[in-house]
């Protein structure tokens, strides 16, 4: 058995040899750079660097490598240590102690322990004292870098012009010593160094660069600092030839010059051209001279001018040289020019520019411009005015005044004491600003030139700039005594509004302004003042505000928050300024012209409440109701005082919060916005805009209101939100809201359109005739309009004003005489007519063209009411004093004519429009006692109560107040003296006539009696067609409301209006409506089952709603008529008419593969004349085509369902009447009920008990178990026939009976036996006197 050593094979690691130390073989260890197994026990040396003494007893195991970095002086090496000396790498050959001299170790080791293992190179930087470099060490010497050729180490006292110990270079680079030495060092890579302007303190080597006298130049010697470079050509090298800059430019005769450096001399500038210029060599010379060319080593650069000022005997002038004598410029063109005067000697002075004496600047500040002759001076403005161009084109001083102002306000830390100019200097409180902020000057004197209307005003310390808004009032004036009592004495009046632009402003206390010309003459007494309206920006500090209330904003004031939301407004405890008012339940903004609210946020108001039994009567809202404490609260309103002429107010980046009442009386939260359009309708300025414009305004108002317009008011909203209101958005009275991206969340109504325009003045008409209904295909002949209508059986006459026998009917209106009975006689209208005849149901009616005889007729339809009144959508109207507008509001005004229909309905179109009867007066009279006015038109034709209107200005008189001198047109849209302010009673008003003669009509034109001014007046002129007599006529066409349809009786009146309420709500969002304020609304825990979506909009009278809109159950809807639930995916078009003109094509849907028709016509054609297949027939056009005998016009042909009798229908197909064309037989057949029978057969029946037999049946007898009777019909008509066969041949042994069935057989009153075996006969019905015969044996 072989033995195995376990031992031999596993060595064992002891890590780095070390001395005396035990090893035993096969242990390992690392000495340098390789491991060694030891192959002898032993101990090892004593000395650590005594490996080598034991090397018998290793043997090398493993060779490497070992990287000692930088060779260090006095080091201990051994085999394949690996250093870094210079730039190379050496590898130990041989175990080593290095030199103790680092400079030495090429020449005492290397290469004797040594090998180079890797060349490079090391750079060290720059070249540096006391250091010592390797081979290949790079060293950084001026621009240049040098390479170790020679092991060196560099002194430690180098100075510019050598060593002053060893070792040294006694040559070096340079003469003097410079380093490094190039015994130890080659270039190894060459370069310049910019070292800026030439300095001879400084030491340079060769490469650097330097600027001297505007050149570059280059060290190329060995020694460049011995001489400056324009003088040392052996050590510098000129780089760049350049251009100096001459020592400050001037020439300067104590100093020396260098080639390029530039200089000026007079209005010359000239260039050195050689190396060095003396001093005291000037570019011309002493001597007197015209050339400018150059000497003394000067040449010309550039021939130019050098303003030397005002001339003066006692200077020296060049060539070139600038001066002003006597308001004109001249140029030296001589040098040394010493006390010549310009204009003397053209040898020594030429003419640069003659100038003007009144255009000399004379003063600091002064300006040459040029006016409509040529320059002139401009003197400085006073301070505090700018420069600004005249109306004539000119530059002109003007005072700038305070153009933007901004207030800073800080609830906490401001004071009204304050300026309020700075965040520092803030004002406390808004309602301080809001008067503060806008200055109110008291005005001393006012020129008026009346032809031109410019006023020139004195006020004090205006503070106004040219075309800023000012604000006048109180000016008191007189004027000549003829004109008492037409022209005011107080300015302004409102006539030419109260603000007005400042044109110029002539000094601090008196400016410019036009205010509009007059016919008369004013004289200034006293009082007035003059605001200043220019622009406001009042900024708010973040904090909470407690104001006394109402704030009035006025005109072109804004108010800005510090951060959205960061500043906060409330009613301040207690009562309003205005003494009875609680501040929670005033307004809290009066907003004007131009006003601008962003960023705030408001609280605290209260007291809005409704009428819940009557909620939609707004007439009784809180706010109309409420008076004192019991007022309700309200954000924003337009300023009484100050109708909006320019800009709406804006509202923005807003949130008005409010809740319910705490104080006992149960009412709500407060109005966030309330709009009064009526509010300045009788401003003498103008109405003006009535509208307001929001964007991102929120309003939450617990039982309150978001926004609520009146009286024509308009609101533009944007993303504004209302949330648990009572009414979310109102329009009453002909207001209209139009909002996009809007929201009402929550709250018990969404949007609320009521009535209209109470300041709107209606136009009026009336119905005219009624309408009959017509059967279906009895008409024949003409119908013309205008034709005479008589009634064949009741006798009654007619207009016909409308033919729409299309639609199955006639328009009409009866004749004197002739018309509608009412139930209650007081009721009649004698404009229909007295009498009691009128059309009848079912009878038939002529219709005679103008005169002729009959040309067609028609038949009346056979329902009671046929003959009935107008109704449906289409009127003829009548009593019209304009053309209707399509979008005008309809209502009827009267009820006392047997119906009554308080519904609006829209005027979609209007057609046949006559227009009434206009009238040219010729003369006429007043009576301002009676106010009676007669006028006159020959022939006029109208009678008493007939309505006219007056053409606004169109009758002119002259009246005695003023002698007569002025004439007057009426009637004005604004009246004189006490009614100044309102318009004249006719002014767009319709009149009834009171009197008439032949060729005269009068009526009043007075609301009060006698008028004002009892003077004479005398009639002028009338303006052609200034009547017009309310009698057009027109067709109108109207849009049914949802659910209804309008109707009416002849005679009946009715109103249009333009202006009703409106509400426009485009991709508005309705959440919740319905359930309700906060409290009731439980929210987040709303229960959505009390939401109703009949609150969303609703709209009372003639309001209307256009909205597209989306509710929490994502019920999409456009209006009333067309919605789409997004949760089940149902659309319902619920509409009066569904126009489809616009459609290019209809599809229904597809017959299996194919693809559906396209649908362009609903057609009622009882011909089908088209036979196309874009064409749809109406129920009307079906029936009679198949029962009127239209097929005879068309194919002539009617052609039932063909096929053999193995194709007959079966199942539900198969139905008791059904007729087809059997190809079998050749012939028709009908299904009886029971069986397919011939066209004229007789049907089969199998007897053999009692039965009754029909008409055109044969009756197969079997009386084999007894006779019974057969039993003719009951009720049979001419014609009728029964079969009767014996089919068992037992007639004669049990007798079959035939029952008359009341009707006689063969003549005889009885019924019929027979007893013949094998019978078979027929009976045929004549008359209920002979009854049935027996015609077949």
């Amino acid at each position: 058995m072989a033995e195995f050593r376990l031992g031999r094979l596993k060595f064992n690691w002891r890590g780095a040899w070390a001395a005396s130390t035990a090893y035993v073989i096969d242990d390992i260890v690392k000495y340098g750079a390789s491991s060694y197994v030891c192959t002898t026990n032993h101990t090892s040396d004593s000395s650590s660097t005594g490996f080598p003494n034991d090397s018998a007893n290793w043997s090398l195991h493993l060779t490497g490598q070992n990287f000692a970095g930088d060779l260090t002086v006095s080091t201990g090496y051994v085999v394949q240590d690996i250093v870094k000396e210079g730039g190379n790498l050496y590898i130990c050959t041989a175990q080593n102690t290095s030199t103790g001299i680092q400079s030495n170790w090429y020449s005492n080791d290397f290469p004797q322990y040594w090998d180079l293992y890797s060349e490079g190179i090391n750079f060290r930087g720059a070249f540096a004292t006391d250091t010592y470099y390797g081979i290949n060490d790079v060293v950084e010497y001026g621009p240049q870098l040098y390479r170790c050729t020679v092991p060196f180490q560099s002194p430690s006292d180098q100075t510019a012009t050598g060593v002053s110990t060893s070792p040294h270079d006694t040559t070096g680079v340079g003469s003097d010593g410079f380093y490094p030495p190039a015994s130890n060092f080659g270039s190894f890579s060459n370069g310049i160094d910019a070292l800026g302007e030439y300095s001879d303190q400084a030491r340079y080597q060769r490469g650097d660069l330097v600027e001297f006298g505007g050149s570059a130049y280059v060290a190329i010697g060995t020694n460049p600092r011995l001489a400056q470079p324009n003088q040392n050509p052996t050590e510098w090298k000129n780089l760049v030839q350049g251009i100096g800059t001459g020592s400050g430019s001037t020439y300067d005769k104590t100093k020396q010059y260098a080639k390029g450096e530039i200089v000026t001399y007079g209005g010359n500038t000239y260039i050195s051209d050689q190396l060095l210029i003396n001093n005291d060599q000037p570019p011309i010379g002493a001597a007197v001279t015209s050339s400018d060319t150059g000497v003394n080593g000067w040449s010309l650069l550039v021939r130019g001018q050098k303003w030397r000022g005002t001339w003066s005997n006692s200077n020296y002038y060049e060539l070139g040289d600038l001066v002003e004598y006597s308001s004109s410029a001249y140029v030296s063109v001589g040098s040394s020019n010493l006390n010549v005067q310009p204009g003397t000697a053209v040898t020594m002075w030429q003419a640069f520019a003659i100038g003007d004496s009144a255009a000399l600047l004379t003063t600091k500040g002064d300006i040459l411009t040029r006016d409509g002759t040529g320059p002139t001076r401009q003197g400085i403005g006073t301070q505090g005015t700018y420069l600004r161009v005249s109306s004539t084109d000119e530059v002109e001083w003007q005072y700038a005044g305070q153009r933007t102002k901004i207030y800073f306000i800080d609830a906490q830390q401001g004071s009204n004491s304050n300026s309020g100019l700075t965040p520092d200097d803030a004002w406390q409180n808004i309602s301080y600003a809001s008067t503060a902020a806008q200055k109110i000057t008291n005005i001393s004197n006012v020129v008026y030139d009346n032809t031109s209307g410019i006023a020139t005003i004195t006020a004090a310390d205006h503070g106004l700039f040219a075309r800023g808004d000012i604000r006048l009032a109180g000016i008191s004036f007189t004027c000549a005594p003829q004109y008492a009592g037409v022209s005011t004495h107080i300015f302004p009046d409102g006539t030419q509004g109260f603000y007005f632009k400042v044109d110029s402003v002539v000094d601090s206390d008196t400016f410019v302004t036009n205010v509009s010309i007059s016919t008369i003459a004013h004289t200034y007494v006293s009082g007035g003042t003059v605001t200043d309206s220019s622009p406001v920006i009042i900024k708010l500090s973040a904090g909470v505000f407690s104001e006394e209330l109402p704030i009035t904003l006025p005109k072109n004031f804004s108010i800005a928050g510090d951060v959205l939301r960061g500043s906060t407004v409330q009613p301040a405890p207690g009562i309003s300024t205005e003494g009875v008012i609680p501040n929670a339940r005033q307004t809290m903004f009066y907003v004007s012209d131009s006003t601008t609210i962003q960023s705030i946020t408001m609280r605290g108001l209260q007291g809005f409440d409704y009428d819940v039994n009557d909620p939609f009567e707004t007439d009784k809202w809180q706010i109309k109701t409420g008076v004192g404490s019991t007022a309700c609260g309200v954000y924003f309103r337009l300023n009484p005082s100050d109708p909006i002429l320019f800009r709406s107010p804006y509202i923005k980046d807003c949130t008005a919060f409010s809740d319910v009442c705490l104080d006992g009386t149960g009412h709500g939260g407060a109005i966030g916005v309330f709009i009064e359009g009526g509010v300045h309708e009788k401003a003498p300025e103008g109405k003006g805009g009535k509208s307001m414009v929001f964007d991102a305004f929120t309003n939450i108002h617990s039982g309150g209101v978001g926004f609520f317009l009146e009286d024509d008011a308009l609101a533009e909203i944007v993303s504004s939100f209302t949330y648990y209101c009572a009414f979310g958005y109102v329009s009453d009275d002909g207001s209209e809201i139009r909002s996009l991206s809007g929201n009402n969340s929550y709250g018990t109504y969404g949007a609320l359109a009521v009535g209209f325009s109470t300041l709107e003045t209606p136009r009026y008409g009336r119905m005219y005739g009624d309408k009959l209904t017509t059967v279906v295909g009895t008409y024949a002949g003409t119908l013309a309009v205008g034709a005479t209508i008589r009634g064949t059986v009741s006798g009654a006459r007619a207009e016909l004003t409308n033919d729409q026998s299309a639609s199955d009917a006639i328009y009409f209106k009866y004749f004197v005489g002739f018309g509608n009975t009412f139930p209650d006689a007081a009721d009649i209208n004698p404009a229909v007519g007295i009498g009691t005849t009128v059309f009848t149901p079912g009878e038939y009616c002529e219709v005679d063209s103008v005169g002729a005889g009959a040309t067609g007729y028609f038949r009346v339809g056979t329902g009671a009411n046929a003959a009935n009144g107008q109704a449906d959508i289409l009127f003829e109207v009548a009593g019209l004093s304009t053309t209707p507008i399509v979008g005008d509001a309809l209502g009827f005004t009267t009820v006392g004519m047997g119906f009554s229909d308080t519904n609006t309905y829209i005027l979609r179109a209007v057609t046949n429009y006559v227009e009434g009867t206009n009238y040219t007066p010729t003369a006429g009279s007043y009576n301002p006692s009676t106010g009676i006015v007669q006028l006159t038109s020959n022939g006029h034709g109208m009678m008493v109560g007939d309505k006219i209107q007056i053409s606004p200005n169109s009758l002119t008189f002259t009246c005695a107040e003023d002698g007569g001198s002025a004439q007057k047109t009426y009637p004005r849209a604004l009246g004189s003296g006490v009614n100044a302010s309102k318009p004249d009673p006719l002014y767009k008003t319709l009149v009834a006539i009171s009197a008439t003669t032949v060729n005269t009509f009068s009526f009043q034109c007075l609301e009060n009696i006698p008028s004002t001014n009892t003077t004479a007046h005398t009639f002028v002129s009338a303006g052609t067609n200034a009547v017009q007599r309310v009698n057009g006529r027109a067709t109108i066409n109207v849009a049914p409301g949802k659910g209804s349809a309008p109707k009416s009786f002849d005679n009946q009146e009715f109103a249009m209006r333009s202006k009703f309420s409106k509400l426009r709500l485009t991709g508005h969002d309705f959440l919740l409506i319905g359930t309700g304020n906060t409290a009731q609304t439980n929210y987040p825990n709303t229960d959505e089952n009390t939401a109703a979506q009949g609150n969303e909009t609703n709209v009372v009278e003639s309001g209307k709603i256009f909205f597209v809109s989306t509710d929490q159950g994502g019920n999409f809807r456009v209006g009333e008529y067309f919605s789409v639930n997004q949760l089940t995916g149902a659309a319902t078009l619920d509409a009066s008419a569904f126009n489809l003109s616009g459609l290019t094509e209809l599809r229904l849907g597809a017959i299996g593969g194919q693809i559906g028709e396209a649908i362009n016509e609903f057609s009622s054609d009882e011909l089908m004349s088209g036979d196309s297949n874009q064409a749809c027939p109406t129920e009307k056009a079906v029936r009679g085509f198949l029962t009127r005998g239209k097929m005879d016009n068309t194919s002539g042909i009617l052609v039932p369902p063909r096929g053999a009798q193995a194709a007959r229908p079966t199942g539900n197909n198969l139905l008791e009447g059904g007729l087809r064309y059997d190809t079998d037989a050749n012939g028709y057949e009908y299904y009886n009920g029971t069986s397919w029978l011939p066209v004229g057969a007789y049907g089969n029946v199998d007897a053999s008990s009692n039965i009754t037999a029909g008409n055109k049946q044969q009756i197969f007898c079997n009386t084999t178990s007894g006779g019974f009777t057969v039993t003719l019909p009951a009720s049979p008509v001419k014609g009728d026939s029964v079969r009767i066969f014996d089919v068992a041949k037992t007639f004669d042994s049990n007798a079959l009976t035939v029952g008359r069935n009341g009707n006689p057989i063969m003549g005889d009153a009885s019924d019929l036996t027979v007893n013949t075996e094998g019978a078979a006969f027929e009976l045929v019905f004549y008359d209920g006197t002979q009854g049935w015969r027996l015609i077949t044996i």
